[in-house]
């Protein structure tokens, strides 16, 4: 495949803004006061356990509160009484989880060919102050609040006029990814280490395959494409 040959991708959320580090970085002080060892990797399981949970229950609230409150369950469950100020800082704490920092450039880059529609996390996140960080506009951002978020995207491509064959899904390697179950075409996968170089890697010098080690990394297959 060549990823010049599509006219729109479709990043998770999960590929620009590094979830996981926002995370750890609010619930590693928690897990601190727990006296049960808890890794990062039961953590980031926990909290989306939890997540899912609340969101199952049907009551809809802002950010702020969804963290609260799954901050407030967590930490119960770690029998551990939780701090209000704590709390409120977790709450606070997914406006300004970090964006990857590669990402502005490459979108600014992928802006020129590509319409670009942004999947979002089904609870929980403040897109409008995700948005306000990054340098570009999205053509479409779409909310899988439900099973039938494709319904969504089919209507934001018809309102571009786009034909689905078109759009490049572009995803994660997070588990709950929300390419990872729903995808009948072919699919880009973004696998960021942080001890990779952004440019230059094995993947981003092999145009067959759509798998790189960073947004960067795909930017610079489009401009090898575009020579090739």
């Amino acid at each position: 495949m060549r990823v010049t040959q599509y006219k729109a991708l479709g990043f998770s959320f999960s590929t620009l803004v590094d979830r996981e580090r926002g995370i750890l970085d609010g619930l590693r002080p928690l897990a601190v006061q727990s006296q049960v060892a808890t890794s990062d990797e039961q953590l980031l399981s926990a909290y989306r356990q939890m997540a899912d949970e609340l969101a199952t229950r049907g009551h809809k609230v802002g950010p702020m509160a969804f963290h609260g409150q799954l901050y407030q369950r967590l930490a119960h469950q770690l029998h551990i009484i939780p701090g209000w100020e704590e709390s409120v800082a977790f709450s606070n704490s997914s406006s300004q989880w970090p964006i990857f920092e590669d990402a502005p450039g490459a979108l600014q880059y992928l802006s020129k060919f590509y319409r670009l529609i942004l999947i979002a996390p089904p609870n929980g996140i403040d897109l409008r102050s995700l948005t306000s960080r990054l340098p570009v506009e999205f053509d479409a951002i779409i909310e899988p609040s439900s099973d039938d978020w494709h319904t969504s995207l089919k209507t934001a491509l018809n309102r571009l006029g786009l034909e689905r064959s078109e759009l490049l899904p572009v995803r994660s390697t997070e588990i709950d990814d929300p390419w990872n179950q729903r995808v009948d075409f072919p699919v880009c996968t973004l696998r960021r280490g942080h001890s990779q170089p952004w440019n230059h890697s094995p993947q981003a010098l092999d145009g067959k395959r759509c798998e790189y080690a960073s947004l960067a990394d795909l930017a610079h297959a489009h401009q090898k494409a575009l020579h090739a």
